[in-house]
Parts: structure tokens; sequence; C-alpha cells
């Protein structure tokens, strides 16, 4: 009986000896899964590549975050906006998050600047080598400043923790460059030119929110440009123009005054007030197909979706009736869609 018993319990033994064996290899090969998602070979491909990283509005949609894109060009990630949720896209995009060396605001709403104080954090964390830099719209530095204060107990936790040799203070910072808006309406400025990319910023109409900015990329003879809120605008037309890729907002105002005439009705004022305020300063999705057949750029992709459509029907309503107004492909974004455009031949 005891040979028996010394028998079972060694088994016994052996068979949890097993399965943490089987469990410690399980959890190995999911950290090294994890460690081996990044997408690093994006940072030397040629040509330009393009993530769209939040394609939301200010409505609360579980499947998109705030306003963001992301181009990636000669090495870096360059951010155009930071809305809320956003980070978290663009770690899940497989993206080296370390290489985020820029972010460029078109403007200041909240929608488009949440998530800047987790961007400056995170990805020095990930191993930014270098401060962050920011540019956008006259008042980008207060807020820049604001955020550093809301995080400058964290800076100080992980450097004491795992010392400056590791977690160099220097490349916690944001330096800061606010963009002097043309006096042309259509005009451009160059904002950055390095290693060949070359970035300018140029006026839109997004009053009373002023200036409000959009931004094109050139690269290697390719280019991208993303509007920013705004209302149709000629300045789109002038500065998209012949771009590869144009990035623009698009409001279906029909869902919107719906949405209003529906708070109206169950004596919600104020909410039927502000819902019909929005189309007066954001682009339908016709006026947006108008603006890419002006500019003759090549594809249209739509993001800050007003409102985030929840079905087919609600998507549908953001292209139909485009074709005989653009001859080029319509793309309804969603959060971590990608679009690589290799150098022009």
């Amino acid at each position: 009986m005891k040979i028996a018993e010394t028998c079972r319990r060694t088994a016994a033994l052996l068979s949890i000896a097993a399965t943490m064996s089987g469990c410690d290899r399980f959890v190995e090969r999911q950290v090294q899964k994890n460690l081996e998602r990044i997408d690093t070979a994006v940072l030397q491909d040629p040509g330009l590549t393009v993530v769209l990283c939040g394609t939301g509005s200010p409505l609360p949609d579980h499947e998109r975050a705030g306003s963001c894109t992301a181009v990636i060009a000669g090495g870096e990630i360059f951010l155009v906006d930071v809305g809320p949720g956003s980070w978290e896209t663009v770690d899940l995009s497989n993206l080296p998050t370390s290489a985020v060396g820029t972010v460029l605001l078109t403007h200041l709403h909240s929608d488009h600047i949440g998530d800047l104080g987790e961007t400056m954090t995170q990805s020095w964390i990930a191993g930014r080598p270098e401060p962050l830099e920011v540019y956008g719209p006259a008042g980008t530095a207060q807020v820049v400043e604001g955020f550093a204060q809301a995080y400058a107990h964290d800076v100080d936790y992980r450097v004491t923790h795992h010392q400056d040799a590791f977690m160099p203070r220097s490349a916690a910072k944001a330096i800061v460059h606010e963009i002097a808006t043309p006096a042309d309406p259509t005009g451009s400025v160059v904002v950055l030119d390095r290693g060949g990319l070359v970035v300018t910023a140029f006026p839109v109409d997004h009053r009373p929110v002023e200036p409000a900015l959009g931004y094109r990329f050139d690269w290697h003879g390719r280019s991208v440009v993303v509007s920013g809120d705004t209302k149709k605008s000629a300045s789109v037309v002038r500065n998209a123009k012949d771009a590869d890729l144009l990035i623009h907002e698009a409001l279906v105002p029909e869902l919107i005054l719906r949405a209003a005439d529906v708070a109206e009705k169950t004596g919600r004022t104020r909410l039927a007030k502000l819902a019909r305020d929005l189309p007066g300063y954001h682009t339908s999705p016709v006026e947006a197909a108008e603006v890419a057949r002006d500019a003759g750029a090549k594809k249209l992709v739509f993001t800050h979706l007003v409102p985030s459509p929840p079905n087919a029907l609600a998507r549908r309503m953001f292209t139909s009736g485009l074709s005989g107004i653009y001859p080029g492909p319509v793309v309804l974004g969603e959060d971590r869609m990608r679009f690589n455009l290799p150098p022009a031949s």
C-alpha cells in the first residue's frame, strides 16, 4: 500500500511539474510573440506609409479612437493629431512607438489633443532618445506645458525607479514649434524639411476655431494630405494638388440634423442646439469629393467620421452618390487601416 501511495503521489507531482513546464513555455511564447509583433521594417520602407490611428469624432465609439493619422517616412513616425484613445491604437497597430518623434496638431479641440500626454510619455518609455517635437497653431505651447505639468510626477517616478541611464529625463521633454499662419488664406508654409521629406502646413476654415491647419507630406515623389477639421476649403484644394492620398474629414449633415430633431422632440434642447451647430464648420462627403476632384487627388480617404457609422446603412450614407463627382477611389477610413505608397518611379 505504501508503495502504491508513493507511486500515486509521484505521478501527481510529475503531472503538476509537466503542467507548470507547459505553462512556462506558453507564457514564454506569448511574451516573445508580443515582443516580435512590432513592425520595425516599416522604418526601412523607402516609400510613404500611412496608418489611420483614430478615425472617430467626439461622439463615443468603441471601435474608433479620436483623430490621429500616422505618417511614416525616412525612419520616423509623424502623428497628425493625437485624440483620446489614439495612442493605444498606435501601439496596437504594431508600430515601433520609440520612433514617434514628431506630433503635428491641426487645432486645439480636445478630440485632437486628448492623448498628447500619453504620446509624450509612452514614446519616451518605449525608448524615444530625443525630446518629442510638437508642431501646431498658436496656443500649442500652452497645451504642451499643461500636459508636461500633468505628467511631471510620472516622469520623476520613472527616472528615480529606473535611473537616468535607462530613462533619460532630457528625452521626456517636448520641443514646441508654433506655426505662423500664412497671410494668404490658401497659402502654405514649410514647417519641416528633413532629408528629402518636406512637411507643409496650410490654413483651413474651421471658424470660430482659429487658427486651424492641414498638413501635406512630400517624400520620394509621393504625397499625403491631411485636411484637419474644416468646412469645404479652397485651401485644401490648392494644397492637395495631385496628392496621392487625401485624408479628409467627413460629416453627414442628414444624420446629424435628424438626431437634432429627435433631441428637440424629447426635450433635449441644449443637445439639439449643439448638434445643429456642427455642419457649419465641417465638410460633407459630397463636398469632400468635390475637393478631391478639384485637387486632382488620386485617392480620397474619409476620417473623423461624424457620426461614427455603426452599420452598413450608415456607412453607405458616407459614400453614396460620390462616383458621379469624384472619379477616383473613395475609402471609408477605419482604425488601423494602412496605406503604402512606394517611391515614384
